[in-house]
């Protein structure tokens, strides 16, 4: 009877570190988290999507400010200020997305040629992984033997499987980064100036009453196509942009307002 494998048991005895085969899923994982998750734009979401998000994140962040130029009592006089605001947080967006997947696809290319060498350079501690990582998956003899013959038959097929196995990682059509920047930026800007040009036309009576409807007539149109694209009630997405844009713009508004009593603020006495 085969005795059942547990993660610590699958020790590759050729492994160059002298690693287990976890270990050295673990520390490959590791390189993705540190990478990976030191940008808030990577993960698994199309390039459509997160353009949506910036749209988003440009509605709520020229409102917020908007709000807190009120809190201020700055008012009319500001109001100008919200259009060169939409233009930076569109270039923000552009860049931060674009310089996001940069990263990505030099990471996954470095990861890529790194599996690559292992892959040609130590081929039988390659297929010890794959035999290790398939047995705690449950695979037992004779199948075992086979399904490790047939993945490390084929030098792409292997790679693509220790891409997945070791890093999470699926290989995919990653677009250019200045595209994904440009789609981001352009999101951002159409958003944002669209809520924030007829404030510097408007009189002030109209532009406060144009800030809650416009925002959420846009606010509405990006929750359509981001519910389009992901499947989820529109309904949902749309109460979930109102309830970020509501908390944000509220916590703005109030501050501003403390700041600028002369008996509150950090400067009072």
């Amino acid at each position: 009877m085969d005795k059942q494998l547990s993660p610590g048991d699958l020790v590759a005895d050729n492994s160059p570190a002298g690693h287990s085969t976890a270990d050295h899923v673990a520390d490959a994982r590791q390189r993705a988290r540190q990478v990976l998750g030191g940008e808030a734009h990577l993960g698994p979401v199309d390039d459509w999507r997160r353009a949506l998000v910036s749209a988003r994140d440009a509605l709520i962040l020229t409102w917020t400010i908007w709000l807190a130029l009120e809190g201020f009592g700055l008012g009319a006089e500001a109001y100008s200020l919200l259009v060169a605001v939409a233009l930076a947080l569109a270039l923000l967006a552009g860049i931060s997305t674009g310089r996001s997947t940069y990263l990505q696809v030099q990471y996954f290319e470095s990861e890529l040629q790194r599996e690559r060498r292992e892959i040609r350079e130590n081929f039988d501690h390659e297929c010890e992984e794959v035999r290790a990582l398939y047995a705690a998956k449950g695979f037992r003899e004779p199948l075992l033997t086979q399904v490790v013959d047939t993945l490390t038959a084929d030098e792409d097929r292997l790679l693509k499987l220790m891409m997945e196995e070791e890093l999470g990682l699926s290989i995919q059509h990653v677009n250019h980064p200045l595209l994904v920047g440009l789609w981001n930026f352009l999101a951002a800007l159409i958003t944002g100036c669209a809520l924030a040009l007829p404030m510097a036309w408007l009189s002030p009576g109209a532009a406060r009453l144009w800030m809650p409807l416009g925002g959420a007539l846009l606010m509405a149109a990006v929750a359509i196509l981001s519910a389009r694209t992901t499947r989820r009630n529109v309904l949902e997405v749309f109460a979930t942009g109102l309830i970020m844009a509501t908390i944000t713009g509220g916590v703005a508004y109030l501050l501003a307002q403390w700041l600028a009593t002369p008996s509150g603020g950090p400067g009072a006495t």
